[in-house]
């Protein structure tokens, strides 16, 4: 197992854990009025993790679940609670989509990797070893949030 695959199987168990025991309520709480909730951070990046399938595998045809890239998109505006999808469901999609990750980079030819990027993002990504690097980092980075958000709920039990 590579050490990409390593990342995307510990983001994925530490996910699974962080969320176990709180309920859509809690995931929708949101520390104060402008920042994201963990249900939010979650979905977020389980559809980063669709654009990190794309870049190994430019012609998998993507599962999304409803209104995704309109909730969780860059940019995308704040909704109402009733707007999001399940707890639940979105971290069975968050894992099936890690499994499927850690399947795809199994199989990556080096020399898909070191291919220039077809997708553009990023400071300055030129492959797609570095672009999927750098998306993985992002990923990472909301995690950091999402464990802030579930210490913050804990508390607050």
């Amino acid at each position: 197992m590579n050490a990409l695959q390593k990342g995307i199987a510990l983001n994925t168990r530490k996910i699974s854990g962080y969320v176990a025991d709180v309920s859509q309520d809690e995931s929708l709480f949101r520390p104060y009025e402008k920042v994201n909730c963990l249900l939010w951070n979650l979905g977020h990046i389980t559809m980063v993790r669709n654009t990190l399938i794309k870049i190994l595998s430019p012609s998998t045809k993507l599962e999304i679940y409803p209104s995704e890239n309109e909730l969780f998109g860059r940019g995308a505006v704040l909704q109402s609670n009733d707007a999001y999808p399940s707890l639940e469901s979105i971290t069975e999609y968050f894992i099936k989509r890690g499994e499927i990750l850690i399947e795809l980079l199994a199989n990556a030819s080096a020399e898909h990797l070191q291919s220039e990027a077809a997708i553009k993002i990023g400071p300055n990504p030129q492959t797609n070893e570095e672009l999927l690097f750098f998306l993985y980092n992002h990923e990472t980075e909301h995690i950091g949030e999402i464990k802030v958000i579930k210490n913050i709920i804990s508390r607050l039990r």
